[in-house]
């Protein structure tokens, strides 16, 4: 397994990955207000001009600002792992998507091991992941990978009217 950073032919995953219903379902019902989003089913409608010409130009190559890539299984992609700089944190957000056929296997453990290291490598020195307490396998993965809980019950967004509890979680490099 190993962190693959995509050329802009190999953008259609993406798209694949953000408009499959079985693996976004855990980001529907969320009032937020993306380009493309879905209410219902938590799928993000991708034109995959607009990913070429200008998500491309946002996220490859951008470092320090922010590290994406495809995890890799294989020589197939099977999801997504990114980490981008925010200043009030002072660190490197993390987000990680797998493709639904994928999960369960303990690939989002190994695939946050190698996004660490790698930060660790370009000279990052704390990421830290924010998400929904519901989120049971994807705080463990963290939690496998060093991370620690320093902050629990944060009110988060709503989620189908309802105001959906988050969690905090930091490793430092």
């Amino acid at each position: 397994m190993f962190l693959h950073i995509p050329t802009k032919k190999e953008l259609l995953f993406k798209k694949i990955l953000k408009e499959d219903v079985l693996t976004m379902d855990y980001n529907a019902g969320y009032q937020v207000d993306y380009d493309g989003y879905d209410y219902n089913t938590g799928i993000i409608k991708t034109d995959i001009d607009e990913l070429k010409n200008i998500w491309y130009k946002k996220w490859i190559n951008n470092w320090p600002s922010k590290y994406y890539a495809y995890i890799t299984v294989d020589d197939k992609f099977i999801g997504e792992i990114y980490a981008k700089y925010d200043d009030k944190y002072l660190g490197y957000e993390m987000g990680i998507v797998i493709k639904n056929e994928y999960r369960g296997k303990g690939y989002s453990t190994i695939a946050i091991k190698l996004l660490c290291d790698k930060l660790k490598e370009l000279g990052a020195k704390k990421i830290f992941h924010i998400l929904p307490q519901s989120r049971i396998s994807a705080i463990k993965a963290d939690t496998n990978n060093g991370f620690v809980i320093k902050k629990q019950n944060i009110d988060g967004i709503k989620k189908f009217g309802k105001i959906e509890k988050f969690v905090y979680l930091e490793k430092f490099l």
